[in-house]
């Protein structure tokens, strides 16, 4: 009886172990599935503006000290992607966009206005 037992869970588990490998690799074996898409459902992307020229100004704003990967990333969805927007903007709209105090915000802003030049 166990013995019957232990080979019918060995069996079972190869069995699963093929299916397994089977699923894993079905887009391989069969191509990957692909459904056809109307206009309406077509993905849509965000749209940069740019200035006429065509290209976008950016400054590296973790030039400044204090600014890393994270606040650079909120500055820039903020609206504040150059040396110079950064040392216009008031201390508490950056204080609001960076989620930092405003005295950081102000340090910034002195930082950038150093490096706009």
């Amino acid at each position: 009886m166990r013995r019957s037992t232990r080979i019918g869970g060995i069996v079972a588990g190869v069995a699963a172990a093929a299916v397994a490998m089977v699923w894993l690799l079905k887009d391989r074996i069969l191509g990957p599935e692909t459904t056809p898409v109307t206009p309406e459902e077509a993905p849509r992307f965000r749209v940069v503006r740019t200035s006429k020229s065509g290209a976008t100004a950016v400054d590296d704003l973790s030039e400044v000290k204090g600014i890393g990967p994270v606040y650079k990333a909120r500055l820039v969805e903020g609206g504040i992607t150059t040396f110079a927007a950064l040392a216009a903007a008031p201390a508490e709209r950056i204080a609001e966009i960076a989620e930092v105090g405003e005295e950081t915000a102000a340090d910034w802003a002195k930082q950038a206005s150093a490096l706009a030049g």
